[in-house]
């Protein structure tokens, strides 16, 4: 069977699905704007010429809308091309943010269809109550509503849609969520696992002992929208309480869901400059991005890991610190009771209550070995819930059942 998957960043989140098509000896193809990321052995990939903003036309009411149109129309060329060399698949998974999939559909009419819409967006889900975020713009009102009509463009062409959380499904008005199959991405649980405590290189000249507590919060940008203020507002108590502590900070200084930070040194400037000398420089570490394995290594070292996000899209490193068996300390929000029960499996504390934050995580520094079933529970249900070969066997199964279907009509 041919199968094609169009992202344009691909793999980003198809890497797990690609990898699973190959592995079952199927022939999968792949269309993206950017080609430098690693791609999975055997995957065909094919480019596209990504729209560049300057040369748009001046004036645009929504110049972001008008990219998303020339995406289409590009990946649509590229498509016909490679339909004239033979392509023909069976199965198309499309991400719909981008508009690369508009025109799929006469290309490949008898094509199972299936879209990869990422959330139903609304200003709520951008963290815009958050003390430390700037006024939502209407650039990005705009793109809110540009991203959501591409969604619904998108579930009202597919045959199915795929989305990795209940959450992210039930953000969509109610009459299309039938559409959707909720099933993860999955998380590689035989790498990302519980190990003996050790000694972490930071850096050249910093090393964190294997008997000092740690505290972890990762994200892809330190930002308001994941919860990086609520952390940092809740660090000086815990650093004069514990004077042990080791804070490491993951992620960089840009940002990915909130507006930009208008401080030089992005949020993380921002937020050091108002707490300045409550903040023990020494003992908290912003490490930047980090590596795969320095990220496991990271979540197997931490004492506890704070995952303080806003509503939106599960992070995948919240899985990842779980697996790891990490004691996690989480926001009290929706997508995050997906997974969490608060005494079970982790603890889960009011987002806007930075004393709470620190009190709770304080519980756990001061006691951490009774705590530490939390951890070995989190584990568990990530094993039970988010294997990744669970999960790409559901995949598989769900795929089967709708090509069934397709062909019985």
């Amino acid at each position: 069977m041919q199968g094609l998957l169009i992202h344009q960043a691909f793999p980003a989140q198809f890497l797990p699905i690609a990898q699973a098509l190959l592995d079952a000896g199927h022939e999968v193809h792949a269309i993206g704007a950017d080609g430098s990321a690693p791609l999975p052995s055997g995957c065909r990939f094919h480019p596209y010429d990504a729209p560049m903003a300057e040369r748009l036309p001046p004036g645009l009411n929504d110049p972001g809308l008008e990219s998303a149109l020339i995406r289409g129309e590009r990946v649509a060329d590229l498509a016909r091309d490679l339909k004239q060399d033979g392509l023909e698949p069976r199965v198309i998974l499309f991400h719909s943010a981008w508009g690369e999939g508009l025109y799929l559909r006469e290309l490949w009419p008898e094509a199972l269809l299936i879209a990869y819409p990422e959330l139903f967006g609304s200003e709520a889900l951008l963290g815009s109550a958050d003390p430390d975020s700037p006024p939502i713009s209407d650039g990005r009102r705009r793109l809110l509503v540009r991203n959501n009509l591409m969604a619904l463009s998108a579930l009202a062409a597919a045959d199915a849609a795929l989305t990795p959380t209940l959450f992210q499904r039930d953000s969509f008005p109610a009459p299309w969520r039938g559409r959707f199959q909720v099933i993860h991405e999955g998380i590689d649980t035989a790498s990302l696992r519980p190990a003996a405590p050790r000694g972490l290189r930071l850096s050249a000249d910093q090393v964190l002992a294997a008997d000092v507590p740690v505290l972890t919060f990762v994200s892809r940008n330190l930002e308001p929208l994941r919860g990086f203020g609520r952390l940092m507002r809740a660090l000086p108590p815990l650093l004069r309480h514990h004077p042990d502590l080791q804070v490491v900070l993951v992620g960089g200084h840009g940002h990915s869901y909130s507006p930009p930070s208008p401080h030089p040194g992005g949020y993380l400037g921002a937020l050091l400059e108002q707490l300045g000398e409550r903040i023990d420089r020494r003992r908290c570490h912003a490490v930047g991005l980090l590596r795969r394995d320095q990220l496991t290594a990271l979540l197997q070292r931490s004492t506890v890991h704070a995952y303080l996000s806003y509503p939106y899209v599960l992070s995948w490193s919240l899985l990842e610190a779980m697996a790891c068996g990490a004691v996690v300390v989480a926001s009290d929000t929706a997508p995050v009771r997906d997974v969490i029960r608060h005494g079970h499996n982790g603890l889960l504390v009011p987002l806007e209550d930075p004393a709470a934050i620190a009190a709770r995580i304080d519980t756990v520094l001061r006691d951490p070995a009774s705590h530490r079933p939390l951890g070995q529970r989190a584990r568990a249900t990530v094993l039970e819930r988010y294997r990744r070969d669970h999960c790409m066997a559901a995949f598989s199964h769900w795929i089967d059942a709708l090509l069934l279907l397709r062909s019985s009509r």
